[in-house]
C-alpha cells in the first residue's frame, strides 16, 4: 500500500490520465461524454470528499484507495468504448467497402488489415475467456492496449480512405449512367434511321 501523501499523488496522476483518455476518446468518437467513465470520476470526487471530512487516519486511507480504484475504473471504461467503437467501425467500413473493386484500389494492403482485424479481435477474445486477465482489469486492459493502437491505426485509415472509395464508386455509376445513355440515344437514332429508310 502507497504510502499516505503517495496516494494522492497516485490519485492526481491516475485522473490525469482518465481526463486525457476521456476527451481522446470524445475527439476519436464524436460521441461526446462518456457516461460510465464519467461517472466513476464523480465517485471519485465523492470518495476524496469523505476522505477529507474524517479525521479517522484508516477511513482516510481507505476513501483514498476507493478513490483511486473509480479512477482505474474509469480509465478501464474508456477503453472499452474505444474497443467497442474501433470494431463497430472497422465492421462498417467492411460491410459497406468489402465487394467495392475499388476498395483495394484505395486500401492498397486491405487484405492485410483484415487479417490484422481478425488477429486483433481473436486476440482479445482469448484474452477476455482467459478469467485470470478479466478478473484483473489492470491487467487485462495492459494487455489489451497494444490492440487499440493496432485497430485504432486501421479504423483511421479506414475513415480516411471511405469518400475516396465513395466518389470512386460514384464516378463510376456517373460513367455507366453516361454509356447506358448513350447506347439509348444510339439505339434510338439507329431506329429512326431504319424508319426514314424504309419510308
Amino acid at each position: 500500500m502507497p504510502a499516505k501523501g503517495d496516494e494522492l499523488q497516485i490519485l492526481l496522476d491516475l485522473f490525469k490520465q482518465a481526463e486525457t483518455k476521456i476527451k481522446n476518446a470524445e475527439l476519436i468518437t464524436s460521441e461526446g461524454v462518456l457516461i460510465p467513465s464519467i461517472n466513476e470520476l464523480r465517485y471519485v470526487g465523492h470518495h476524496i470528499v469523505r476522505s477529507l471530512l474524517s479525521d479517522d487516519a484508516k477511513e482516510i486511507q481507505a476513501e483514498r484507495v476507493r478513490a483511486i480504484n473509480h479512477v482505474k475504473r474509469a480509465i478501464y471504461d474508456i477503453d472499452e468504448s474505444l474497443l467497442i467503437y474501433y470494431i463497430e467501425s472497422a465492421v462498417n467500413f467492411k460491410e459497406k467497402y468489402n465487394d467495392s473493386g475499388f476498395t483495394t484500389e484505395v486500401v492498397t494492403d486491405y487484405p492485410e488489415k483484415l487479417a490484422m482485424l481478425d488477429e486483433a479481435n481473436k486476440s482479445i477474445q482469448q484474452l477476455r475467456e482467459d478469467n485470470n486477465n478479466y478478473q484483473d482489469r489492470e491487467q487485462f486492459y495492459q494487455k489489451l492496449n497494444p490492440y487499440l493502437d493496432k485497430l485504432s491505426k486501421i479504423v483511421a485509415i479506414f475513415e480516411q480512405s471511405a469518400p475516396l472509395i465513395a466518389n470512386k464508386q460514384q464516378d463510376k455509376g456517373n460513367q455507366d449512367r453516361k454509356s447506358k445513355r448513350r447506347f439509348i440515344i444510339m439505339a434510338l437514332i439507329g431506329i429512326i434511321g431504319i424508319i426514314v429508310a424504309l419510308k
